[in-house]
């Protein structure tokens, strides 16, 4: 699969990325099950290698997908750079799975719009008034969110939650650190969190090197669910740029159960020697969004330019969930069958930002958007 770039002057790149689609026949379903999934918040315990008290469980190795290809649409032909605000070209649209060609989401070839920090927005806004921004970390006072909601957050939306510290240098930079520190922007009535676009910056800079852990964004999540006393609430779906240079789609129904979806490995992604790298700016946005009553499209995409000119977006994994890709649950809210269920969860929910087992990693431009779908 090649890297697309969304930035007009940005030249064409090819690495062997390589995505699947879940249920379409173009991968191994569901995979197995991942310890990442074990961040035993509020006391948890461990299951399918999760790690207890927020221990560092290796991955299973199992689960990655074969080599196949894209959804219906394969490889999108080529055809330059979208320009003008050029909708994705038949045969490419991130809808299909294609690779897109002009159809860089929401134009981004020419007249694409910045979010508050100049970042591209890929895809159009559903309206102004859906959104989330970490603008107020950068307010000249530094802090530590205390556990729950964010008392600085003018929007009221976000908070600390997990086993750690969030410290906010007031320069626009927030620090993680311990053992399972996250941070949540939660939904209400105005911010579903559905068919959204993530968007947020991360620095590695020192950590005990679990491999499922690194810059870690989950969406569609139950707001108190990871945890063993509402652990059937535990729904998400990940997009992983991890520790061991993995990147991967993860996806969880009851805590800590999960299994690994599309995956790309650590030599395609960062060659020659496959090492996420540490002191550098990483761009991360994870974008999902319906793609019918019963299915859903995961895209990760990746920038290396410290947002220069609204950031170098390249697309690294995509993958469609509509069926077939199980997890382990025994909640009965998620139709299970023998331990296992393929629920795909298409409503809306937290979207949340952690890492696991880390002395301190730095984040950034932090933003949340709902999205008109392609």
């Amino acid at each position: 699969m090649c890297l697309r770039h969304l930035r007009h002057r940005s030249a064409a790149l090819s690495l062997p990325f390589l995505a699947c689609v879940i249920g379409l026949g173009a991968c191994q379903s569901g995979g197995t099950s991942d310890a990442s999934g074990g961040d035993n918040g509020a006391g948890g315990t461990s299951a399918s290698g999760g790690a207890a008290s927020g221990g560092t469980g290796n991955p299973a190795d199992g689960g990655s997908p074969g080599a196949g290809g894209l959804a219906s649409g394969g490889q999108a032909a080529s055809g330059g750079e979208g320009g003008e605000g050029a909708a994705p070209q038949a045969g490419g649209s991130p809808g299909s799975g294609g690779a897109g060609t002009g159809g860089a989401p929401s134009g981004t070839g020419g007249d694409a719009a910045l979010d508050p920090f100049g970042i591209t927005q890929l895809y159009p806004s559903s309206s102004p008034e859906r959104a989330w921004t970490s603008a107020h970390w950068d307010l000249g006072e530094s802090y530590t969110m205390a556990f729950g909601e964010d008392d600085r957050d003018p929007q009221g939306l976000s908070g600390m939650r997990g086993d750690g510290a969030l410290t906010v240098s007031g320069t626009g930079e927030l620090t993680l650190s311990g053992a399972q520190p996250r941070i949540y922007v939660y939904a209400d009535d105005s911010h579903v969190w559905q068919n959204i676009e993530v968007t947020v910056y991360y620095q590695r800079v020192e950590d005990t090197g679990t491999a499922y852990a690194g810059l870690v964004v989950g969406v569609h999540s139950g707001r108190d669910g990871h945890n063993t006393s509402t652990a059937c609430d535990a729904h998400t779906y990940y997009a992983r740029l991890r520790h061991d240079g993995d990147i991967d789609f993860e996806k969880e129904l009851k805590h800590p159960a999960s299994s690994t979806g599309s995956k790309v490995d650590a030599e395609d992604v960062w060659p020659p020697d496959g090492v996420l790298p540490t002191g550098r700016w990483i761009g991360w946005k994870f974008v999902i969004y319906a793609t019918g009553p019963d299915s859903v499209k995961l895209e990760a995409y990746r920038d290396l330019s410290h947002g220069e000119d609204g950031g170098d977006w390249q697309l690294v994994n995509e993958q469609v969930d509509a069926g077939g890709w199980f997890v382990e649950t025994d909640c009965a809210e998620h139709a299970p069958t023998n331990g296992q269920s393929d629920l795909v969860v298409t409503a809306g929910g937290a979207v949340l930002v952690r890492n696991t087992d880390i002395v301190e990693a730095r984040y950034r431009w932090f933003s949340v958007r709902e999205i008109t779908p392609p």
